[in-house]
């Protein structure tokens, strides 16, 4: 709520074991991040990282997820279809190409690909991804499941938006 130019909590925190907290003032926090900018920096850094994990994770524990495996040289999706799955890694390394020229890559697990196509309401229009390890195992979750999900969920689809735009910066 310190970061949140509206002063918004964004998640609960429940102790289940006893813990010692101290209370910060906004005042306090304020003049303290007034004399050092790299610590402001670090914490919105910290601050994007988090929402951005807490993304992923809502999305890797749906229950109507469905796992498929490529193998090396499959594509994932490719470039012009209809964007009607997300996929999420739970093995394997995906290159996303724009133009057949890798412009990065998703390896590690619980990392998305296909979700710009359904958080911007688009077809494929620049990239593809492919399967560049042995192997890629995959879950994959349609885009109805996934727009039922962003309906309930601010949070969720705001942070899909900015890894979206971040990846937009990349290609």
């Amino acid at each position: 709520a310190l970061l949140h130019p509206k002063k918004i909590r964004s998640g609960t925190i429940k102790c289940l074991t006893p813990v010692h907290a101290i209370e910060i003032s906004r005042e306090y926090f304020d003049k303290y991040l007034a004399n050092s900018i790299g610590a402001k920096i670090s914490l919105r850094e910290k601050d994007k990282t988090r929402k951005r994990n807490r993304a992923k994770t809502i999305l890797s524990v749906q229950n109507n997820l469905q796992s498929r495996t490529f193998k090396k040289g499959d594509y994932v999706y490719k470039r012009g279809e209809e964007g009607k799955e997300l996929f999420i890694v739970e093995d394997g390394k995906v290159d996303v190409l724009v133009e057949d020229h890798c412009v990065f890559t998703v390896d590690k697990p619980g990392n998305l690909c296909g979700e710009h196509a359904l958080v911007m309401g688009r077809t494929r229009y620049n990239t593809s991804a492919i399967c560049t390890s042995d192997k890629c195992k995959m879950q994959v979750m349609k885009a109805r499941d996934f727009y039922n999900l962003v309906d309930h969920s601010h949070v969720l689809k705001e942070s899909l938006r900015e890894i979206c735009i971040r990846r937009e910066f990349q290609k």
